[in-house]
């Protein structure tokens, strides 16, 4: 039980420093040590340059405090199985998390139903994924498609669930990685949906015995809205913004998981090998 009270606290640590470093940056940014906590986190959060700040920066202390360097061999790379993959893995890791990404957000549509995002909240987060100027679109680029994933994974998939693996197996790894990845998220749209993907994306780390892998699904994942915007295409559920909640068609999440199937089947076959 030691190694998973180990991993609650290690996962745990992430949103808390997430919530000083977001914090202190807002008030940085408002120029006052004054103003109140929820202000001065709201005001930083606006700004997506932040985001990949703060969250590179509460990763690395977690790394700098709590990681133990000293317990693996080779360099840090691939003391988090950071390694390289065969032929186009990588390529079909991103597509089957761009797939994934609308089975993923019906989810989280599905659990709104019971505890609803405040109109306020969905606007932000529209107005975040559908930027007005390049600068902007670079920085939430930067923030959701390479901070996010390579922070999330090197910690979750690269240094949790190998851990956990070597104590308990690869079934309660997974869970508990997975769980503990879902409730990072805090927000119960994003636990349930977080937890979810968090499971495929274990066991594409777990598959291909590289977090290579899942970084690269977990940019699909996260490049999508980016990718797709309702300019470009519109999706009820998906890129638009309603005061209900809307739902993505039935027949597109399933096309969806059918493609992120298929992705998905071409990692397992050019990876077997690897696996005996």
């Amino acid at each position: 039980m030691a190694g998973y009270f180990k991993a609650l606290l290690i996962a745990l640590a992430f949103p808390a420093l997430i919530q000083l470093f977001m914090g202190l940056a807002g008030l940085l940014q408002l120029r006052t040590w004054s103003a109140p906590w929820a202000e001065a986190t709201r005001a930083a959060s606006q700004a997506p340059l932040n985001l990949a700040l703060v969250q590179a920066a509460a990763v690395g202390v977690i790394f700098v405090v709590a990681f133990p360097h000293r317990g693996h061999a080779g360099g840090l790379l691939e003391s988090v199985h950071v390694r390289p993959l065969i032929g186009g893995v990588v390529v079909f890791c991103f597509l089957a998390g761009a797939f994934m990404q609308l089975p993923l957000a019906e989810l989280g549509n599905l659990v709104q139903e019971v505890w609803p995002l405040s109109f306020e909240e969905l606007a932000r987060r529209h107005r975040l994924l559908n930027p007005t100027s390049w600068w902007a679109g670079m920085s939430i680029l930067t923030a959701l498609v390479i901070v996010a994933p390579l922070t999330e994974e090197l910690l979750f998939r690269g240094w949790l669930l190998p851990d956990l693996n070597e104590q308990y197996g690869k079934v309660p790894a997974l869970v508990w990685s997975s769980v503990l990845f879902g409730l990072v998220h805090v927000e119960p749209s994003a636990v349930l949906y977080a937890t979810v993907g968090g499971l495929v994306l274990g066991a594409v780390a777990l598959r291909t015995k590289s977090t290579l892998a899942s970084i690269a699904m977990h940019a699909g994942v996260n490049a999508l809205p980016l990718l797709l915007p309702a300019s470009l295409l519109r999706v009820e559920g998906f890129n638009t913004l309603s005061q209900k909640v809307e739902h993505i068609s039935g027949w597109l999440v399933l096309l969806a998981l059918a493609g992120a199937a298929g992705a998905l089947s071409i990692v397992w076959r050019a990876t077997a090998d690897q696996n005996g």
